[in-house]
This record gives structure tokens, sequence and C-alpha cells, in this order.
């Protein structure tokens, strides 16, 4: 209904353009536009370039926070649950944790969770003996929910991110890391097509895999500009400066 009433559309990927496409949308259409005739916009991602903006913000503001957790840039998984289908569901919360538990063990690989709130009562009520483990752990940092510039910088400087979150995975592709998705499917499956995240849901074995996969694969992964060139806001406002000029 959104779309069908609108006389600027702008599509953040090649996908969503497609969607307007298959809704009947011609990418021909040429001015003066109305709702009769409609504009679409391939243009990119305003979410990126909040992130590039604030990735600089977070830089300057909290440059002093991966010394506070004792973690050093490169240096870290980033992981962070918070979904009911994870928090929830004691089994899979069990599955997950305690093979991160044993990767980080083993592996001796730091670990930085800034757990949810749901996910820490969750761990307390149901799982005491394995949060118990996890805080005893030395390569385990388990922190309160962190604040965005706080997230940013965590996500800029991790070796890789394990996460539920829909919007950490595009922030994992924005900043260049690997991400293993804690679901069984993703709303990004540009991402999954690249190779740059996969989906290991609650599966250890699957989970295993992928971080040992991730890990000495290193930096051989290639990022290509989904989202745009960080400029999409610019963009979007002066194709609509110009439509209300013409008015």
């Amino acid at each position: 209904m959104s779309d069908h009433s609108s006389t600027l559309l702008f599509a953040p990927t090649h996908t969503a353009f497609r969607n307007l496409m298959n809704e009947g949308f011609k990418p021909e259409n040429s001015p003066p536009y109305s709702i009769d005739n409609p504009k679409i916009y391939l243009t990119g991602d305003i979410m990126y370039d909040n992130a590039l903006f604030f990735a600089g913000l977070a830089e300057k503001k909290k440059s002093s926070f991966l010394g506070r957790l004792s973690i050093e840039r490169d240096g870290f998984i980033l992981i962070t649950i918070h979904r009911d289908i994870n928090t929830d569901d004691t089994k899979r919360l069990e599955d997950i944790v305690t093979t991160l538990l044993q990767i980080a063990e083993e592996k001796r690989i730091t670990m930085v969770m800034p757990f949810h709130p749901r996910t820490i009562i969750s761990l307390k009520n149901n799982l005491a003996k394995l949060y118990s483990e996890l805080l005893k752990c030395e390569f385990v940092r388990v922190v309160p929910p962190v604040s965005y510039l706080e997230m940013i910088m965590l996500e800029k400087n991790c070796r890789m991110i394990i996460t539920d979150s829909g919007g950490v995975q595009k922030e994992s592709h924005f900043f260049k890391k690997p991400c293993i998705v804690l679901r069984k499917e993703t709303e990004w499956t540009e991402l999954v097509k690249n190779g740059t995240a996969v989906l290991a849901d609650a599966d250890p074995g699957k989970l295993r895999y992928e971080i040992e996969r991730f890990s000495d694969d290193g930096s051989g992964f290639s990022f290509p500009a989904f989202y745009g060139d960080g400029k999409t806001a610019e963009f979007i406002l002066n194709e609509i400066i110009m439509l209300f000029d013409k008015v």
C-alpha cells in the first residue's frame, strides 16, 4: 500500500528494486513524476551512511572502550544473542553457549558477549551452572548491553561476528567482517550468497565448523557494495528537493 501511494520509491538493494518491478513499477518512467507516474531508484541503504558516520564518531568518543575490556583490535569474536527463538528455548541457548565456551577455551580465542537482559535472565534461571562457567572463563567477556557507539567499535574491530540480529548482520558487511547467523534464515540473502554470512542456526557442529573456517580463511573475503557508496541520504534528499522545485 505504501509503494502504490508513493511518487518516489528508493530501493536500498537490487533485490528491493526487483521487488518493485515485480509489483508493476516501471524503471523507464519519465518526469513529471506523480502517484500515477512514479519513479523508482536503486539508491543504496541509508543504514550504511549511518554506520560510516557513527564509526568515525565512535573512534573519537570511544577510543578507550576496547582497552577497558582488555581486548585488542582484530583480536576477538563479537557475539550477540537476543531473539526469543534462542533466549526462550533452553536447549537452543545451551547448545549455542556451550559450543562457544568450548571453542573459546580450546582455541584460546577471546569472545566478547554484550548480552541482552533477556539472555542473561534465561541463563541465570535455566542454565545457572553454564552461566557461572561462562563468567569464569578467562577468554570470555560477558558485558551489559552497550551503547550504539560502543557496539560500532566492537563491530569495526572484531575478527568476526556471531549473531541472531538482523541489523548486526548488515553492519558486519559494512565493516567487512564475516558473520555467523544463529538462525535458520536471514533477511539479507545477498550476504549468504556472497559467502561472508552463513546460517548456523543452533547446530553445534555447524557453528564450530564455520568459526574454524572463517578463522582459517583470514581476510580472503570480498565485500561488494551491496548497500551503496555511503551517500544514499544525500542522493535521496536531492531527488526530493528536485521534485518539489518542479511543483
